[in-house]
């Protein structure tokens, strides 16, 4: 009886494991079976499209994405520019395979040819190590083209992005923003009813900018208000204060210069003239924080304050662009010259520097300079957009190369971190008063 109900037993445990079996193969025999009738053979090999449900839709490999630069016209417009133009020479190769691999990921997106294309030129001008070569979208050039005209159309508010907030830092005087009430201190919230919170500084910019005339309504949060304040203001013609200039107690002669735009040159030579008319005898030039801009305006204007000697040298593959820049026989300033500098002071400042101190013509005081020692050339594409481009290296009177190096200065003095007073400043008007 015991045996007859242990054998009984084994034959319900066989049972149950050839059941478990025959419930395991099934799920993977019921896909088959499915594929084989909906193939309408019974080979059991899954089609094309059933592949793709399977295991994601194939990616195109490196030699597809080359191809398709290889076929795209801006792609060969971009590459031939860095091609001929880049200051180092560059194998075509090199920058195809470049473009490829950055296109990668936003091809496993699924992104239109268009944009893969672009992101291929991105990724080509990114695989030359060069922060200062870059692609420029539509917006960036218009922003660039801006800042070096000095003028623009808009309501004269200067801004800032503070802890995810666009802050107003500066309203220019006599504009239409000030005429309207904003302050300094005023976050903006909204543009013609958009919220710009999440948006870039830049984009918000964009928007407040437009053609002379036009009105624009900016909806302003301000600590002493409970409520959005509104302000409808209309567009203007805004003069860009490039250069500020005044006479110092002790006769020393001030002129601080934010940008080089293209006229920059003829500013400072107006301000000298109207300076020594102020009865100037020494001169301080600020040019902390001002990044560069055009070139030639710097070369100018350090020619203003020298008689002889070379003022900077350039060098690189494009033709013109082996030359040294020498100082003619006429000085539109004498007097002794202090040049103010700090780690924001970089590119045609450097030239405008560099050239004065290397030639005895100035003290330099502050702290050493950003470091930057090359000269880039923007190659405006038809669709509005922009390769910005280092086309040669320049260097100092003594031959030296800035890049990464900076100035130092024979005077150094650092600002406090915090606090309103300006040491620098007070240290360049001691010498000049002293110099005099």
């Amino acid at each position: 009886m015991e045996e007859e109900r242990k054998a009984r037993d084994r034959w319900l445990i066989l049972a149950a494991i050839a059941l478990s079996l025959l419930l395991v193969g099934s799920c993977f025999a019921i896909p088959y079976l499915l594929t084989s009738s909906g193939s309408g053979k019974g080979t059991g090999k899954a089609t094309g499209t059933e592949r793709e449900a399977a295991t994601g839709p194939t990616l195109p490999g490196q030699e597809e994405l080359e191809r398709l630069l290889l076929d795209s016209d801006a792609y060969a417009r971009a590459s031939r520019i860095v091609e001929q133009n880049y200051v180092d020479e560059v194998e075509d190769n090199r920058l195809l395979e470049a473009a490829a691999r950055g296109m990668r990921r936003m091809a496993m997106e699924g992104e239109d040819p268009e944009a893969l294309v672009e992101r291929g030129i991105v990724a080509m001008l990114d695989s030359l190590d060069d922060p200062f070569t870059s692609f420029m979208s539509r917006e960036e050039l218009e922003m660039l083209d801006t800042q070096l005209s000095g003028h623009f159309s808009g309501v004269g508010i200067a801004m800032r992005k503070v802890k995810n907030e666009i802050m107003v830092v500066q309203v220019l005087e006599g504009t239409p923003a000030q005429e309207a009430g904003i302050r300094e201190g005023d976050v903006v919230k909204e543009v013609d009813g958009r919220d710009v919170t999440a948006m870039d500084l830049d984009e918000v910019v964009m928007l407040i900018r437009g053609p002379e005339g036009t009105t624009v309504s900016l909806g302003i949060y301000r600590p002493s208000s409970p409520e959005l304040l509104r302000f409808e203001i209309v567009r203007r013609e805004i003069q860009i204060p490039v250069l500020r200039k005044e006479v110092k107690e002790g006769g020393v002669g001030y002129i601080q210069l934010t940008d080089w735009t293209e006229d920059a040159d003829q500013r400072i030579r107006e301000a000298l003239s109207e300076l020594e008319g102020e009865g100037a005898r020494s001169l301080v030039i600020d040019l902390r924080s001002n990044t560069g801009g055009y070139m030639d305006p710097a070369i100018n204007a350090a020619d203003l304050f020298l008689r002889q000697g070379v003022i900077v040298t350039s060098r690189g593959r494009v033709p013109g662009t082996d030359r040294e820049y020498q100082a003619d026989a006429e000085a539109s300033w004498d007097l002794p010259l202090v040049v103010l500098v700090n780690r924001g002071t970089a590119s045609s400042s450097e030239i405008f520097a560099a050239a004065l101190r290397d030639n005895q013509r100035c003290t330099l005081v502050g702290e050493t300079t950003f470091g930057k020692g090359s000269i880039q050339k923007i190659f405006r594409q038809e669709d509005g957009t922009g390769i910005r481009l280092t086309i040669a290296r320049y260097y100092t009177p003594q031959g030296v190369n800035l890049d990464e190096e900076g100035l130092v200065p024979e005077v150094l003095v650092k600002n406090p971190v915090v606090g309103e007073e300006d040491l620098q400043l007070e240290k360049a008007l001691e010498i000049a008063r002293t110099s005099t």
